[in-house]
């Protein structure tokens, strides 16, 4: 299992954030927004650190989302 970390932690309307997955090495990732806003991944598998990154731009304001990232084989 591993762990999302969004930068900046608190994302407005007008702003996007960068969400860092951190999991195992060298694996594919699938991201999964629910709610309002949208998920651009900037890597389809985490890196040889186990990490990998997505964009996400807010959709509705004042409403929470939940991502989630999927990691394969």
């Amino acid at each position: 299992m591993g762990t999302i970390t969004a930068f900046p932690q608190t994302v407005y309307a007008d702003g996007t954030a960068l969400l860092v997955y951190q999991g195992q090495p060298n694996r594919s990732v699938n991201w999964t927004v629910t709610g309002s806003g949208s998920i651009t991944a900037l890597s389809n598998a985490t890196d040889e650190t186990g990490r990998a990154g997505a964009k996400y731009t807010p959709g509705t304001s004042n409403t929470s989302v939940l991502v989630e990232v999927t990691a394969g084989a």
